[in-house]
């Protein structure tokens, strides 16, 4: 195969990356804690920045809105508000910015 009939297809692979569709929220909670959320299209997981890390949260069944939880961090959104849960601190509710 020659390098010109390999080039089409490194471009179209990145075109392809470059179009992943996502959803980032901000939200602001009740106890100061701000949090932002990234949301990719076909994975269910989330992903969330606050009190400077980085967390990746799986979903999980809930009975309405969205819930995604591990290790003892949860996040359930509903509407524009979340519940943001952690180990050894009292939950904090939140609200998308």
């Amino acid at each position: 195969m020659t390098r010109l009939g390999f080039v089409p297809l490194v471009l179209f692979a990145g075109v392809t990356a470059a179009h992943a569709q996502s959803n980032f929220a901000n939200y602001f909670c009740a106890d100061g804690t701000n949090v932002v959320s990234a949301l990719y299209k076909d994975d269910n997981r989330i992903r969330l920045q606050f009190d400077g890390h980085a967390y990746t949260l799986p979903q999980r069944i809930s009975a309405s809105g969205a819930r995604y939880a591990k290790s003892g961090v949860s996040f359930w959104i509903k509407g524009d508000e979340a519940r943001l849960k952690r180990p050894k601190r009292k939950a904090t509710l939140c609200k998308a910015q």
